[in-house]
């Protein structure tokens, strides 16, 4: 049986990739990082990796604040990275090892109106990951990593919303009791725990989990291996 979230029933991805998503507890903890790590990690996925913003704050997504279209015409842009030297998200993405690099904008509220495009832009990868919490709203994912750094008092509403669909937290700073950012409330045992600090590699025990749960074939959810927070 799918699993809901608070805005609705999720269904599987209108394509046949296996589908990681990485989302996060608020806006720089590292998301687009940790992505990264998983591309170099995993260089033979042939990743298709796509960055998703779902709250373009003024203007029009496709032209900016001057848009003559009028308001509502644009609702979404999909852009498809071509330079792995520049200093976008999704040109980081190609630089890591990527195939493919897909940016997503929306306006707020209007992720499922792009749904339909993002699948066309993402064809037939073999292997995909999303960058965002938004986006299990609406497909239901193989695998999610919730990216977590506990000495962050910012803790979003999309994270507290997605935080149960979880299959394993990546914490960015050590987790002690008590030093949890407001609306964290991580449970201590049922589901994985990693440490994994920025700048440092991922560790091997992540490492085998992501390999278990995503990658094996015919099994994507097999196995539950020790976490360093056993």
């Amino acid at each position: 049986m799918q699993r809901k979230s608070k805005t609705g029933r999720r269904a599987r991805p209108p394509f046949t990739s296996r589908l990681m998503v990485v989302g996060g507890q608020s806006r720089k903890v590292g998301k687009t990082a940790l992505v990264v790590d998983l591309i170099k990690a995993f260089p033979k996925c042939r990743w298709t990796a796509v960055k998703i913003t779902p709250y373009v704050e003024s203007g029009c997504p496709v032209r900016g604040a001057n848009c003559p279209c009028g308001p509502g015409k644009h609702t979404f842009a999909i852009r498809i990275e071509k330079s792995r030297r520049g200093t976008t998200d999704t040109s980081r993405f190609l630089a890591a090892g990527a195939q493919k690099a897909v940016w997503v904008q929306t306006k707020s509220g209007r992720l499922k109106g792009a749904l339909s495009a993002l699948a066309s832009a993402i064809g037939d990868a073999e292997n995909v990951i999303v960058e965002s919490n938004a986006i299990l709203s609406h497909w239901q994912a193989d695998l999610f990593l919730l990216v977590i750094d506990p000495s962050n008092p910012d803790f979003k509403s999309s994270a507290r919303t997605v935080k149960r669909l979880a299959d394993a937290f990546v914490f960015r700073s050590p987790y002690a009791r008590g030093a949890h950012p407001k609306g964290a409330l991580i449970p201590k045992s049922g589901r994985p725990k990693f440490f994994h600090p920025l700048g440092t590699a991922i560790p091997a025990t992540m490492q085998e989990f992501v390999r278990q749960r995503f990658l094996q074939t015919g099994h994507p959810k097999a196995g539950q291996p020790r976490s360093i927070f056993s």
